[in-house]
């Protein structure tokens, strides 16, 4: 394709075979004269004066309709030549109008997403490696440089919102309620009831010494219970009793104040599942939470520290998101080299967005074309035109000379078997 060959080399190419085509005008030319000045001494020199006579014709014929496409031929003023540079707003408008109508089609676009066979080009590119390593490196390239020239106030402000509309969107009392009656319906419930009351049991009797004070200190009439040295006396009476409760609880399954228990707690369940006000109240408890100075800038200092990370790690050798990046590659490519459908979703699904940009977006990349067409200099225009089919026009000059003179010798044969007629 003339595309992939380089300027210099295509420059080259052009500049050659213009030289081949004007070389031979000139030889046709000089065979013309020479073979006018000894045509009478040698008559068979007739048809080598028709054949370069009609050469020099054609390929003048050819020369002047090739230069009246980009300039004046000779620099005369010759009506309807220059006809590219003339018609310059003409030809990008067309430029524009045709890359909208004819190239942006939806079926052009598919056909053309379709002949680069993307997903077998990745999936040789994923499954390689030695390219794999590249790409994921690349990546993660690509992410530290990211990473390092984001705004850090406008990030904060992103986390920010991102986690209270999180938070606001996002209903817990269902789900709490979800967990606690799924728990009590469990077969294990019972098990799990009374780990849940040794620990309480064993985290009391871990810290008897300081609710015993605790207690004594708020009992009614502590002073006067203290004077008579009491309150602590009672205070561990409270604690005792209440961790024989507990113990109770454990070892009885049929224990009321068990029973109670698990009768408050799926109350509580189908309250938290089923009932407005505990929409309500987590509201809001939310907006509490919101409003408190400290989760804001906790919120805040987590993109500080996110940051820090990301960019430490990634400049490690044996860096985690690398690690991960790569093994994501993997996993994606394989799932393209084994799973047919999903390549072929995945072939669809990059068809549609670049039909729907170039559809959307198909009006403006036309009118890119006319505005670039249209302000390029006619001298640029012109240069580049010739460049690029300037090659095939000057074989068209070297064709015209050929064929010029085959035909001015049937002409010539022609004529002297008409005159021996």
């Amino acid at each position: 394709m003339m595309s992939d060959i380089p300027h210099d080399a295509f420059e080259r190419q052009y500049l050659r075979t213009r030289a081949t085509a004007t070389g031979l005008l000139i030889c046709m030319a000089g065979l013309f004269v020479i073979s006018l000045i000894w045509e009478q001494r040698y008559p068979a020199l007739r048809w080598v004066r028709a054949f370069a006579e009609a050469a020099m014709v054609g390929a003048l014929a050819d020369w002047y309709a090739v230069t009246a496409l980009f300039r004046r031929p000779l620099g005369l003023p010759i009506p309807h030549t220059q006809i590219i540079p003339r018609n310059k707003e003409r030809i990008a408008s067309r430029l524009g109008s045709l890359t909208q109508r004819q190239l942006l089609t939806p079926d052009a676009i598919g056909k053309l997403i379709e002949s680069w066979r993307i997903p077998d080009e990745l999936t040789a590119v994923l499954l390689d490696p030695s390219r794999r390593q590249a790409l994921t490196q690349e990546a993660a390239r690509l992410l530290g440089r990211m990473v390092a020239a984001s705004e850090d106030r406008a990030m904060q402000q992103f986390i920010r919102h991102l986690a209270t509309n999180t938070l606001r969107g996002l209903h817990l009392s269902p789900v709490i309620g979800q967990m606690l009656s799924g728990f009590l319906e469990s077969p294990q419930r019972d098990r799990l009831l009374n780990d849940v009351l040794t620990l309480v049991s064993e985290s009391v009797e871990a810290h008897r010494g300081q609710l015993s004070s605790l207690i004594a200190d708020k009992l009614p009439w502590s002073r006067l219970l203290s004077l008579v040295r009491l309150d602590e006396k009672v205070a561990e009476k409270l604690v005792e009793w209440f961790l024989s409760l507990l113990r109770d609880m454990r070892d009885d399954a049929n224990d009321p104040f068990r029973q109670q228990l698990i009768e408050r707690l799926e109350a509580a369940a189908q309250w938290l599942m089923h009932s407005e006000q505990a929409l309500q109240r987590e509201a809001s408890m939310k907006e509490k939470l919101l409003g408190y100075d400290v989760l804001l800038q906790f919120l805040n200092d987590s993109w500080d520290s996110l940051k820090q990370w990301l960019l430490v790690d990634l400049r490690q050798e044996g860096s985690e998101i690398r690690a991960y990046l790569g093994e994501a590659l993997a996993g994606f490519g394989e799932t393209l080299r084994t799973d047919p459908e999903f390549v072929s979703l995945f072939q669809r699904g990059l068809q549609d967005v670049v039909i729907d940009l170039a559809t959307r977006h198909g009006d403006r990349i036309g009118d890119l074309v006319t505005a670039t067409v249209r302000d390029w200099s006619v001298v640029h225009m012109v240069d580049t035109i010739e460049r690029e089919v300037g090659t095939d026009l000057q074989f068209i000059r070297i064709n015209g000379a050929v064929v010029g003179g085959v035909v001015g010798l049937l002409l010539n044969g022609t004529a002297l078997l008409i005159a021996k007629l």
